[in-house]
C-alpha cells in the first residue's frame, strides 16, 4: 500500500513539473506551436517591445489555459482558444486596444489621468484595477456594478 502511494506521488510530481515547464526561450517572443494563434497575435501586436520569459499551459478543472509572463512582470492568461481572460500589467497601462471601449470611455471620463493596470474577464462581466488603486466591476453590459476605493 505504501509503495503504491509513493509511486502515485512520484508520478503526480513528475506530471506537475512537465505541465509547468517553460515553453519559450528567454528574451524572445518565440512561442511553442501549442499556443493558439490568436494569443500569439495579441502578444506580437500589443506587447512587441516586451520580452517573454515564460509560457505555460495549465489545466483548471477541465479547462485548459495558457499563461504568458514577460520580463517586466506583465502576465496574460489566455483561454484554450487564445482569447485573453486576464491581463495584469502591474503599474503599467494595459494596451487600450485590448480594453472594451465602454470600459475605457468610463475610465477616461470619470478618472482623467488614470489608466487601467489590470483587467479580468469574468462570467458576470469585467473586473478592472486602475493605476490609482480603485477597483471597478462591470457587468456584461458594461454597467458599473461596484467601485472599491
Amino acid at each position: 500500500m505504501k509503495l503504491n502511494l509513493l509511486r502515485f506521488a512520484i508520478v503526480a510530481i513528475l506530471l506537475a513539473v512537465v505541465n509547468t515547464a517553460p515553453c519559450s526561450s528567454q528574451n524572445s517572443n518565440q512561442f511553442p506551436t501549442k499556443l493558439p494563434a490568436t494569443a500569439q497575435a495579441i502578444v506580437d501586436k500589443h506587447f512587441a517591445g516586451k520580452s517573454v520569459v515564460l509560457v505555460t499551459q495549465e489545466m483548471e478543472f477541465v479547462r485548459r489555459y495558457y499563461v504568458v509572463v514577460f520580463s517586466d512582470g506583465t502576465k496574460i492568461k489566455f483561454d484554450s482558444r487564445g482569447i485573453w481572460d486576464e491581463i495584469d500589467c502591474h503599474r503599467s497601462p494595459v494596451p487600450e486596444a485590448l480594453i472594451p471601449r465602454p470600459i475605457l470611455d468610463f475610465v477616461k471620463k470619470h478618472y482623467p489621468g488614470v489608466f487601467v493596470t489590470e483587467i479580468d474577464r469574468e462570467t458576470r462581466g469585467y473586473d478592472v484595477e486602475l493605476s490609482n488603486g480603485i477597483d471597478i466591476e462591470f457587468n456584461k453590459n458594461f454597467q458599473v456594478r461596484e467601485i472599491d476605493t
